[in-house]
């Protein structure tokens, strides 16, 4: 199978996490903005962990020849650990596609006035026929979206910024902590850190099978981190000079809207794109742990991606706000766990000289 080169795997790896939340504002300043000045190390030790976690995820796969997330979490003789696992990967891979669907509800109703209902409807009806494009047609969607994003987020940020001046930041110290699941930076960092790489777990295992080298794996984790940080750092100080965008259900396009309308509606198409990546990506991750548990669906593809994204649109009416504020934090605490047991089961492949999974693949 032809070798990824560090670019595709960067714009992957960034994409993993430009979703609805990250792009929109809502995610970033819920869990970094909130807390003023300190918010900005919980970033960097955010994005810093991001590459930890990513590299030792990908030498995890290239160790043990595994590409399934259940075992990279659980190893490959704990059945009752990796069932539990494998079921709350999917929950949680389904949970975040409820979001973003929410999130292009939100967006729908406020660029073109459809009902939140109508709009979620159609984005899953198109992430739905994607998906039957597998594991490559995901790198290829985010090989067009990912720069664009970056590229369209920084500038409106730097505009923003500009025109406001860095003496008008207003970082609101008060509502540190205003969210009784993330009380402090560091922990928020850290939930945030959580849950965003047990949702990448599932995504990028059946990448580790086209991209083997080890200069690959820095070079691609590291771009895509660099891209994380110059979005996410560019946001969270757009937003800090506008804090009345921050009760915006989509701060961001809030922002661009004060920057001028052209800047709007592209900064809403882009933002519609992250969603149908992220979304894309778990819907993936979610089929092939389908296919591996039931090889049966393999030959029901459509049957399979038609029943779960209706199944997501219906989950996706209750608010796009709401369900970030809290399904986010409570899978991040749920996802720290999977995410010892990843490190657990590094440890163990990088002393051990036989440790080749014997688990046969599904994947496409």
């Amino acid at each position: 199978m032809k070798e990824e080169n560090a670019l595709r795997l960067g714009f992957t790896y960034a994409g993993c996490f430009l979703g609805a939340g990250f792009v929109s504002g809502q995610e970033l300043w819920q869990f970094f903005g909130a807390f003023g000045p300190k918010g900005f190390w919980g970033l960097w030790a955010a994005v810093i962990l991001f590459f930890l976690f990513g590299v030792m995820l990908l030498r995890l796969i290239h160790k043990t020849g595994c590409y399934q997330p259940d075992i990279l979490v659980a190893g490959e003789k704990n059945i009752f650990l990796r069932t539990l696992s494998g079921i709350f990967q999917l929950f949680f891979w389904l949970g975040v596609y409820v979001i973003m669907a929410a999130g292009v509800g939100a967006l729908g109703e406020r660029m073109l006035g459809l009902s939140p209902a109508l709009g979620s409807f159609l984005f899953c009806l198109v992430v739905t026929l994607l998906s039957l494009g597998g594991t490559r047609g995901m790198m290829n969607v985010f090989s067009v979206a990912v720069p664009l994003l970056a590229v369209s987020s920084v500038v409106i940020s730097f505009l923003t910024v500009s025109r406001c001046g860095v003496g008008n930041f207003t970082f609101p110290e008060s509502n540190a902590g205003q969210n009784p699941l993330l009380k402090t930076w560091w922990l928020a960092a850290f939930t945030y850190v959580s849950y965003n790489i047990f949702v990448a777990i599932g995504i990028l295992a059946p990448i580790g099978e086209v991209v083997r080298q080890k200069k690959t794996v820095l070079g691609g984790i590291g771009v895509g981190c660099c891209i994380l940080l110059a979005i996410a750092g560019g946001i969270v100080m757009a937003l800090g000079s506008q804090p009345a965008a921050v009760q915006a259900e989509l701060p961001m396009l809030e922002v661009a809207a004060s920057v001028g309308p052209v800047w709007y509606r592209l900064y809403g198409f882009l933002l519609l794109v992250g969603m149908m990546g992220t979304s894309l990506s778990c819907t993936v991750a979610a089929e092939n742990y389908c296919y591996r548990k039931a090889p049966f669906w393999l030959s029901h593809r459509v049957l399979l991606a038609s029943s779960g994204g209706t199944i997501i649109w219906l989950c996706s009416l209750g608010g796009f706000g709401e369900l970030v504020g809290t399904v986010y934090p409570i899978f991040g605490y749920c996802g720290a766990a999977a995410l010892l047991g990843l490190v657990i089961h590094y440890f163990k492949a990088s002393f051990r000289t036989k440790t080749r999974c014997k688990v046969k693949r599904h994947y496409r």
